[in-house]
């Protein structure tokens, strides 16, 4: 049984690092989260992100205690989480968005979790809208065999939501409570993806490895969340590409064929209609010449697999942009649309591909 907020001191075994880039408004909300959950200044490192908004000299001035590392290039989030995962001074870390307030016990909450349970290498809250604390914006997440994102209760109530200890196949990095050597273990984040799926792959390599994805109803986390920018289109083409063929096995890809044969067409439709088709041709490019690499890519996942693609992917519904989601057609067709995916997924896991 969890103990009360008021019986959980900020676990001792635990580092926080915070990414930042040109939010420093946000991270004074941040930083105030912290030292209401108890936190002492001196466990916490903010690795700026090449920030124009003076970050660095605020935090100088505002908070002396903490360390700060500055990236000199933005080349997305994930090198600034290499680096908090690899010079936390502690074995585990809170990784944390600079546009993200903790609960007094969030953090708490996770490493008494995961404490019960060896086998979770990530802790993951609930994370719910600010504007809409009682608002879910990620929770219980998973990934489609297609490589699209799964997110349940996107926009529901959170008081909807079951109470009860969850091994989720993907988890937001907004915030997440790590285990610094299991991190470490399967690659860190992969820092080629700049933005999109970066979050996915790693929490598919956790999975990979064996190890479970924690989501604890009790801990709970408010985002600032906004609408995505088109300018994503390119990297989420590229980023999930590269995703499937880094991780995904042969046996799969070659399964899943013919749904990709159907899927990258309507891809490119979207596009189109959007009016950034020549958006996909770039993203092919941009695979492209990420391809060199794949050997080393797909030999890391070979050393840390003990899990089979079968095991960790679904066909559960998929998340559509809110400029899409409006539309009554655009929703009938994806009804339709994922109710023919699961019902290939299922004949794939009852006979290539068991589970």
């Amino acid at each position: 049984m969890m103990t009360s907020a008021a019986q959980l001191p900020f676990p001792d075994d635990v580092a926080v690092a915070i990414v930042a880039h040109n939010s420093r408004e946000r991270l004074v909300t941040a930083l105030d989260s912290l030292q209401a959950a108890g936190c002492p200044a001196a466990r916490i490192m903010v690795v700026d992100v090449a920030s124009t908004d003076g970050t660095g000299d605020w935090l100088a001035r505002e908070w002396p205690e903490i360390r700060q590392h500055r990236l000199d290039r933005n080349d997305g989030p994930s090198p600034g989480r290499n680096v908090g995962i690899r010079e936390a001074p502690l074995p585990y870390v809170f990784l944390m968005d600079a546009d993200v307030v903790l609960r007094p016990d969030t953090v708490q909450r996770l490493r008494e979790a995961m404490r019960a349970h060896p086998r979770a290498k990530v802790g993951s809250p609930i994370v719910v809208h600010q504007s809409r604390p009682d608002v879910i914006q990620y929770a219980g997440g998973s990934l489609h065999y297609i490589c699209e994102a799964v997110n349940p209760w996107l926009d529901r109530p959170l008081a909807d939501h079951p109470h009860q200890l969850a091994d989720i196949g993907a988890a937001p990095t907004c915030g997440l409570l790590l285990d610094r050597q299991a991190a470490i273990e399967v690659g860190l984040f992969d820092e080629r993806y700049f933005i999109g799926k970066e979050d996915g792959d790693f929490s598919h390599r956790i999975k990979l490895a064996g190890y479970e994805i924690l989501e604890v109803p009790d801990s709970v986390l408010l985002h600032y969340s906004r609408p995505r920018g088109t300018w994503l289109f390119y990297y989420q083409i590229r980023n999930r590409w590269h995703f499937m063929l880094k991780n995904y096995q042969v046996r799969t890809l070659l399964a899943i064929l013919p749904a990709l044969l159907v899927h990258e067409p309507l891809q490119f439709a979207m596009l189109v209609v959007k009016g950034h088709g020549k958006t996909y041709f770039r993203a092919v490019g941009g695979l492209i010449a990420m391809l060199p690499a794949l050997p080393a890519d797909r030999a890391l996942t070979r050393r840390i697999r003990v899990r089979q693609d079968a095991e960790l992917l679904c066909a559960d519904p998929l998340v559509i942009r809110d400029d899409l989601a409006g539309n009554v057609l655009i929703r009938w067709g994806k009804q339709s649309y994922e109710r023919a995916l699961a019902a290939y997924w299922w004949l794939l896991t009852h006979t290539v591909l068991p589970r």
